[in-house]
């Protein structure tokens, strides 16, 4: 199975500028949980997942070690770290080096990669590297039930 027969045509973006509260928001709405965070030129700049953001509420320390953000932690401790960030553009917290895919490429190299680079969303980019559409999970969680022989409520998206 190619990209081509699986990518999503319609991917969800995000302004560089946009505040992570703003990109919050569109997660809970959109019931998404990642961006691809393109300029206005619609050229891919970074993509933005929920682990991102959430990995942006915990002071480096506490990243590596659980016993440490457990030990430290203190009432309101999340609140406050939310709030110094939530009005910080996605910029600041984006994945700028990030995989990208074209149409042509086979769903067995793009699920190692998912796998081993922990992924979420990665951009499908013509020959131009001009923004095509996106791979995330829920494609390949299609794929799986499409090569299962699922019902098609399982192996189709809303909206397509």
């Amino acid at each position: 199975m190619f990209i081509k027969e699986i990518y999503n045509q319609n991917p969800k973006t995000i302004s560089p500028t946009a505040t992570i509260k703003d990109a919050v928001k569109r997660f809970v709405d959109e019931h998404i949980n990642g961006f691809l965070v393109v300029d206005d030129k619609n050229k891919v700049l970074g993509v933005l997942a929920l682990q991102d953001v959430a990995a942006a509420t915990l002071p480096h320390q506490f990243k590596k070690n659980v016993s440490m953000a457990a030990a430290m932690y203190r009432r309101g401790f999340f609140t406050q770290e939310v709030e110094k960030l939530q009005d910080k553009p996605v910029s600041t917290i984006m994945r700028k080096n990030f995989a990208t895919v074209s149409v042509n490429d086979n769903i067995m190299t793009v699920m190692a990669d998912f796998l081993k680079n922990d992924l979420y969303i990665v951009p499908v980019l013509d020959e131009k590297k001009s923004l095509m559409g996106v791979i995330t999970r829920s494609e390949i969680k299609h794929a799986l039930a499409h090569t299962m022989s699922l019902p098609s409520r399982y192996t189709t998206r809303k909206g397509q």
